[in-house]
């Protein structure tokens, strides 16, 4: 296991459209724009810029369109030192589109549109690729049939380790394709799995978080890491026939946005907590402080904090 990588991500890149707004939107309330900005974002997208601005050698694989927005996000990468010669350019209008709607404590809503990661292939090259490096990220909204190539990939002699995050509730990624099942089949595999706690409920069916976690287990998972919103998130590892569990509280900061943050927190899990071999509570408190950090600017780029950054606030 090795190669030219750290870490390669597969899966989407998209042009987040975000908007600045008095309240979140409800049903038959107005709702005023204070401000909108466009930017590069996408679950994948933004774990490899987390990575690469933390230090990692990062790689990407994704499908953008011959479109203002698709050239945008590969400049993006470029400039990020974000190795881009596996990213594929389909039809015009391709690219994807997330529209981002953010309160003023930094809550938000978000929707996307667009073919993006749907119009996405894998090759043999891909495979090679993807073995070029010591970790690959991906999450449920990358198509289940190009899942279960990666994950393959993954299970080879010659596999990188494999993060996957669950990024939303089955009510929303049945629609995308993605069954419970699916991720069933992939869990013995996966080396890091990340997700909320309202996503593993709606995963699992079991209202604990311990319950969920021995759901996880039983199905053969060794790592997780779950999310609790502004209480922080927890990091879990299997012991024996149960869980060694540390509780990771967030930096207070002066939030600007939370979009991505998320993404951050994988990126840096990885950086300490797999490849950096960190015990879990101080891998997590770096993990804190780097997603804390980049809660301070507008959408998932402006405020990607570097290695030095994340560890002088994690102390």
């Amino acid at each position: 296991m090795g190669g030219p990588f750290h870490l390669v991500a597969v899966g989407s890149a998209v042009v987040d459209h975000i908007h600045r707004v008095t309240v979140l939107p409800k049903r038959d309330a107005g709702v005023a724009i204070l401000d909108r900005r466009s930017g590069p974002g996408g679950v994948e997208a933004n774990i490899a810029a987390a990575a690469a601005r933390l230090g990692l050698r990062t790689g990407i694989i994704c499908r953008l369109g011959a479109d203002i927005g698709g050239a945008m996000v590969r400049a993006d990468f470029e400039g990020r030192g974000i190795d881009a010669s596996r990213v594929q350019t389909g039809g015009a209008d391709e690219t994807a589109y997330t529209m981002v709607f953010v309160d003023g404590q930094g809550d938000r809503i978000m929707m996307t549109g667009g073919r993006g990661v749907r119009g996405l292939t894998l090759d043999d090259a891909d495979d090679a690729y993807i073995c070029g490096a010591r970790v690959c990220a991906t999450s449920g909204y990358l198509p289940w049939p190009l899942l279960q190539r990666v994950a393959r990939v993954c299970a080879g002699r010659d596999g990188p380790l494999l993060t996957f995050d669950l990024p939303g509730e089955f009510d929303d990624l049945e629609g995308r394709g993605f069954q419970r099942e699916h991720l069933d089949a992939l869990l013995p595999g996966i080396d890091l799995f990340l997700t909320s706690q309202e996503s593993l409920r709606s995963y699992t069916g079991e209202a604990a978080l311990d319950d969920g976690l021995n759901h996880l287990r039983a199905k053969g998972l060794r790592r997780a890491a779950i999310s609790n919103g502004d209480r922080g998130f927890s990091l879990h590892e299997v012991d024996g026939d149960g869980w060694r569990t540390d509780h990771i509280p967030c930096f207070p900061v002066q939030v600007v946005d939370t979009t991505g943050a998320g993404d951050v927190l994988h990126a840096a899990l990885v950086v300490a907590w797999l490849l950096g071999g960190q015990p879990a509570a101080s891998a997590g408190r770096f993990a804190a402080a780097a997603a804390a950090l980049s809660c301070q600017g507008w959408g998932t780029r402006e405020a990607l904090p570097t290695r030095y950054e994340a560890e002088g606030l994690a102390g």
